[in-house]
């Protein structure tokens, strides 16, 4: 290319980088390459959740196993004396039993009877009882009234039985020890006793259903 005297140089076709924009460009590629990679890192890392209060449980007033338990119910069966015939038996008995260790495990309590011997006389019986499981025993006194020729009478109450649920059935022994009144005194009293009670705890739940 010639050039005429006077005439200034023309620019050369074409874009050329000098060192400022070379620079500018570098700085913009950095600029991008960081950007995307920060954008790729914060893509990966988990979400972040926010911190919420869980839910408060119960209290341990509402969860407790109850451990004292009150009994009321019917009794029902059949009982007589080996020297007399066989009766039918109906009245109440009223219970109270503790468990110290672990509910419906281990109990201790007492117990109170009242019930009509073939509806012609009254029999009563209390004291002391004692469960594990589904097994338990009473052993106390009792007083039979006494009816026609035969004397009031007072001895020893034994009485083993097997509960299931609110339903027990309990083999019934009674050891005559002495007369209470003037007449022949009963025979050794057995039976077979029924009884349907449902517990009421007085200090917490029942089977784990909140009582209160």
């Amino acid at each position: 290319m010639r050039y005429r005297a006077g005439d200034a140089p023309r620019p050369l076709s074409g874009r050329r980088f000098g060192p400022p924009g070379l620079v500018r460009l570098v700085c913009s590629f950095v600029a991008f390459a960081a950007g995307l990679t920060a954008t790729a890192v914060a893509s990966a890392e988990p979400p972040a959740f926010a911190l919420t209060p869980e839910p408060s449980s119960p209290s341990r007033g509402n969860l407790r196993q109850a451990k004292n338990f009150v009994g009321l119910g019917p009794l029902f069966g059949i009982t007589g004396h080996t020297d007399d015939t066989i009766s039918g038996a109906l009245g109440f008995e009223l219970s109270y039993v503790r468990y110290p260790v672990e509910a419906f495990g281990f109990g201790l309590g007492a117990f109170a009877q009242a019930q009509s011997v073939g509806f012609t006389h009254g029999r009563w019986a209390f004291g002391p009882q004692i469960n594990f499981m589904m097994f338990g025993a009473e052993i106390g006194a009792y007083l039979e009234e006494g009816y026609g020729n035969r004397a009031t009478t007072i001895g020893l109450h034994a009485s083993p039985f097997v509960s299931i649920g609110f339903f027990s059935a309990a083999l019934r022994i009674g050891v005559p020890v002495s007369a209470f009144s003037e007449g022949t005194p009963y025979g050794l009293d057995l039976g077979l006793i029924c009884a349907i009670k449902a517990p009421i705890p007085l200090d917490g739940q029942l089977f784990g259903l909140a009582f209160h």
